[in-house]
């Protein structure tokens, strides 16, 4: 009786064990039936460069104020087929719009573009340059509003009203946050339908 209790117990284990096996396997395909959410979701998660740190690197290849920057996913991207992802980022100086787009996974500087601003660009950059929130600013108070990685910022007046739209990725979606550039209070926070795959 002694040996079949013993035996029980270590076959009550041997399943306990199985069972928790079985559990952790399970778990990563859960995940990836949630990763196919957006690919744009999941290539910026995965990125190994930061937008913060895309800034950065664009900052010691251009000049002027922060205006903009975002991911850029693009799944077919050339004639072979391959997927490609990037960081845009747009400073402005003297009537000048510098554009810098960088590798999202290497850092390297893939391209430096430079034009002139039309008359509505300007007043837009004027706009900003007015706003009593800075873009690195409205960019925190998005990542606390969800609690995710920021992949984009770009100042817009919308119907006269200064605001930050900011993309921030979580759990493999993309949220469309928008912050007053006068206040710093988020207007809306909301998944972003279009980026849905």
């Amino acid at each position: 009786m002694k040996n079949l209790s013993t035996l029980t117990k270590s076959a009550l284990i041997a399943l306990t064990i199985a069972g928790v096996g079985a559990t952790a396997i399970a778990a990563p395909v859960t995940n990836t039936k949630a990763v196919t959410g957006s690919s744009e979701a999941v290539s910026a998660m995965q990125s190994k460069i930061s937008l913060t740190q895309a800034i950065d690197i664009a900052k010691q290849n251009a000049k002027g104020d922060l205006v903009s920057a975002e991911f850029d996913y693009d799944d077919d991207d050339d004639d072979k087929g391959t997927a490609t992802s990037e960081y845009e980022v747009e400073f402005i100086s003297n009537g000048t719009s510098y554009e810098v787009k960088i590798d999202a996974n290497t850092g390297k500087v893939i391209k430096t573009e430079q034009e002139k601003l039309d008359k509505e660009d300007m007043a837009e950059y004027s706009a900003m340059k007015q706003a009593k929130v800075t873009l690195t600013s409205a960019m925190q108070k998005a990542t606390q509003s969800v609690n995710g990685k920021v992949i984009g910022v770009e100042f817009e007046l919308e119907k006269g009203q200064a605001l930050y739209d900011i993309e921030v990725v979580k759990d493999n979606q993309i949220y469309d946050v928008s912050i007053d550039a006068n206040t710093g209070k988020v207007l809306s926070s909301q998944v972003d339908m279009e980026d849905d795959g």
